[in-house]
């Protein structure tokens, strides 16, 4: 039986897999080998964040936060409208409630996605989606 973190995880990321953008795009995944294409691609990261301890017996179940970072990577130099809008559909694939599991874990949405400013940087234009998740496990 995988560990809580892993079923998380596991679960994020069966999501992800399972979204369908046109064109499809690559995407980055933590420590996996990953060449930089040209064109647009999305990079993913989940982010662990606190455990809160709600109950008086340890061995009750724990609320543990996370965030599912989704960064959107689009050519530069073309219309932001273009970014944005594969940031809206990422976003889109994560509704506020939304209910993962993965090994009898479930990762819940805890709200509606955050999509932030966009930023330049050299060869593109990242627009960061940030996905809260809650699990009680």
């Amino acid at each position: 039986m995988p560990s809580i973190e892993t079923s998380i995880w596991l679960a994020l990321k069966a999501r992800v897999q399972s979204l369908v953008l046109s064109p499809v795009l690559p995407v980055s995944w933590p420590n996996e080998a990953f060449t930089k294409p040209t064109g647009g691609y999305l990079r993913v990261t989940w982010i662990p964040n606190i455990t809160r301890r709600l109950f008086l017996k340890g061995s009750d179940p724990h609320q543990r936060l996370s965030l599912l970072q989704i960064d959107v990577f689009a050519k530069k130099n073309q219309n932001v409208a273009v970014a944005l809008e594969i940031a809206g559909q990422v976003a889109a694939h994560f509704p506020a409630d939304l209910r993962m599991t993965y090994a009898g874990i479930t990762a819940q949405v805890a709200r509606a996605p955050e999509i932030a400013q966009p930023i330049d940087d050299d060869t593109h234009l990242m627009i960061p989606v940030t996905v809260r998740c809650s699990v009680f496990a």
